[in-house]
């Protein structure tokens, strides 16, 4: 999907909160799927700076819907991982605002 750019990391978002809909409607998600989800596009810092430059508003939706799973209790993590996703979160909100 990377391979599509901006498009590709505005698809992962979508699929990502489809995935916490599925928590929320069927409790039908294992916690598996959002523990590799960060570990692939969040822990990752390589890919965490790619999907934050091909499309920052996609990926902050992709950081705020990890911190609302994990609030919202279908998530168990580490406060680590909590920890960077809200570093993420000021990150890209400052790029997005143009804040340096």
């Amino acid at each position: 999907m990377l391979s599509h750019g901006y498009e590709g990391v505005r698809e992962l978002s979508k699929r990502l909160v489809n995935t916490m809909g599925w928590s929320a409607t069927a409790d039908a998600v294992d916690n598996w799927v959002y523990e590799d989800a960060n570990e692939t596009f969040i822990k990752d810092e390589e890919m965490a700076k790619r999907l934050m430059d091909l499309n920052p508003n996609s990926f902050r939706r992709m950081v705020t819907t990890m911190l609302e799973v994990h609030g919202r209790g279908y998530w168990e993590t580490s406060d680590e991982n909590i920890d960077r996703l809200q570093e993420l979160y000021e990150e890209v909100e400052n790029r997005i605002e143009g804040v340096e």
